[in-house]
C-alpha cells in the first residue's frame, strides 16, 4: 500500500469518528433552550450532557487520526476523503432505519469513490513545507474574521442567520489547515511551531463547535452538515495550493480538479437524502 492511500485510510476512519459525532451533538444540542445560543453557557449545558461528551471525545480520537493521515498523504488527498464518513451513515441508515437506497445515493456514493480513488492517484506527493510567518498568518487571520464574525457580531447577525454555519465551516476549515502544520512540523521537529498550531486548532475546533451546535439548535442538520463539510474541504485545499504550495502538476491538474467536484458534488446530494438526513436527526428543533 502507497502513503498515499494509507494516509486517505486514516482519513477517512477519521471521518466516520466525526460523521457519528455529529450524530449524537446534535441531537443533544437540541435539547438546550435557544437562548444560550452563542454563548458559553450553551457549551456548558453541554458538557453536563454524557451522551454529547462521548460524541465529543469521538471528534477528539479522530483529530490526531486526521493528523496521522497528514504524514502520509497531502492535505489535497486527505481532506476529501471525509466524505467516506457519509457512505458509514447511508450504510447504518438503510439498517437501522430499514430504508431502501435509491438511484439518486447510489450515484451520490458512486460519484464520492470514484472522486477519492481519482484523488488518490493524482494527488502529489507528500512534502514537508516550512514557510514563513507572514506568508500563513494573514490568510490564517482572513480565515478565522469569518470565523470569528457570528460571534463577535452575535447580536447584530443573530444566532439563526446562515452566518453562523458558514462561520463554523470556517472555523473548522482552519483547524483542518492547523492539523497540516502540526504534521509538518512534526516531521522537521519543530516542537514551538507544533505546539502553537495545536493551540490555534483547539481554539477553531472550540469557536466550530459553538457555531455548529447553535446551527444545529435552529437548522436541520442537512442544511448544516453540507455547508460545512464543502467549507471545510475547500478552503483547507486551497489555503494548502496557496500558502504551503502543494504542487498540482499540470498533468494531474485536470484529475484533481474534477475529483474534488465529484467528491463535493457527491458528499452535497448524499448529506440530503432522507435516508442520511434521518440518521443525523432530522427531527427538527
Amino acid at each position: 500500500m502507497s502513503s498515499v492511500a494509507a494516509g486517505v485510510l486514516l482519513a477517512a476512519l477519521a471521518s466516520v469518528l466525526f460523521n457519528a459525532a455529529i450524530v449524537i451533538q446534535a441531537r443533544e444540542a437540541r435539547e438546550v433552550p435557544h437562548e444560550h445560543g452563542l454563548q458559553l453557557s450553551l457549551i456548558w449545558r453541554l458538557l453536563r450532557r454524557p451522551r454529547w461528551l462521548v460524541g465529543t471525545a469521538l471528534g477528539l480520537i479522530a483529530f490526531p487520526l486526521q493528523t496521522v493521515a497528514l504524514l502520509y498523504a497531502p492535505l489535497t488527498a486527505v481532506q476529501p476523503a471525509d466524505a467516506a464518513g457519509l457512505l458509514v451513515l447511508l450504510v447504518l441508515g438503510t439498517r437501522m432505519l430499514h430504508e431502501r437506497v435509491g438511484r439518486h445515493e447510489l450515484i451520490a456514493v458512486v460519484s464520492i469513490a470514484v472522486g477519492i480513488v481519482i484523488l488518490t492517484i493524482a494527488a502529489p506527493k507528500r512534502e514537508v513545507t516550512q514557510v514563513e510567518g507572514a506568508q500563513v498568518i494573514v490568510p490564517m487571520v482572513a480565515v478565522a474574521v469569518v470565523a470569528l464574525a457570528p460571534l463577535v457580531g452575535r447580536r447584530w447577525i443573530g444566532a439563526s442567520s446562515l452566518a453562523v454555519v458558514v462561520g463554523s465551516g470556517f472555523a473548522f476549515a482552519l483547524g483542518a489547515f492547523c492539523a497540516k502544520i502540526v504534521a509538518d512540523a512534526i516531521d522537521r521537529e519543530a516542537w514551538g511551531a507544533m505546539v502553537v498550531a495545536l493551540g490555534l486548532a483547539g481554539l477553531a475546533a472550540a469557536t466550530g463547535t459553538l457555531s455548529e451546535q447553535t446551527a444545529l439548535q435552529r437548522r436541520q442538520a442537512t442544511q448544516v452538515a453540507p455547508i460545512i463539510f464543502a467549507i471545510e474541504l475547500l478552503v483547507p485545499v486551497a489555503l494548502a495550493v496557496l500558502v504551503v504550495g502543494e504542487d498540482w502538476e499540470r498533468s494531474s491538474l485536470v484529475g484533481i480538479v474534477a475529483a474534488l467536484a465529484l467528491v463535493a458534488g457527491g458528499a452535497l446530494a448524499l448529506a440530503r437524502t432522507p435516508t442520511v438526513a434521518r440518521l443525523l436527526g432530522e427531527a427538527g428543533p
